[in-house]
C-alpha cells in the first residue's frame, strides 16, 4: 500500500484504493461488463460465462460485495448480484474531483 497518497476525498480512509485494488483483476473488471447487459444474475449464471470453477467465481464476488462493488440477496439456495452502479458512480466521481483538485 502506497503510505503518502491522500485518500480523505474518498467516502472514508482507504476506501478508493479498497475498491481499487478490487477492480485491478480482470475477472472482476469482466463482472463488472456483464452487469452493463444484466441488472440482476445468480451465482450460477456468472460462473457460466467464465472457465474458472464455481467456487473461484464465487471467491471474486464475494470480494466485490464485501468492498460494495455488489449488492446481493438470497432467494432460497440461489445469491443473485446486481452492481452496486450508486456507490460504483460515486467513488469513481469522488477520485476524478480529486485528480482535477491536485493535478
Amino acid at each position: 500500500m502506497i503510505n503518502h497518497v491522500k485518500t480523505s476525498h474518498c467516502a472514508s480512509s482507504g476506501e478508493c484504493l479498497t475498491v481499487l485494488q478490487a477492480l485491478s483483476d480482470k475477472t472482476r473488471q469482466e463482472v463488472i461488463v456483464i452487469f452493463t447487459y444484466h441488472k440482476e444474475l445468480c451465482a450460477n449464471d456468472i460462473a457460466k460465462q467464465f472457465s474458472l470453477s464455481r467456487p473461484t467465481i464465487s471467491h471474486h464476488l464475494n470480494l466485490m460485495k464485501r468492498v460494495g462493488i455488489l449488492n446481493a440477496r438470497k432467494d432460497g439456495k440461489e445469491v443473485y448480484y446486481s452492481l452496486n452502479k450508486s456507490k460504483v458512480i460515486g467513488l469513481l466521481e469522488t477520485m476524478i474531483k480529486s485528480l482535477k483538485k491536485c493535478c
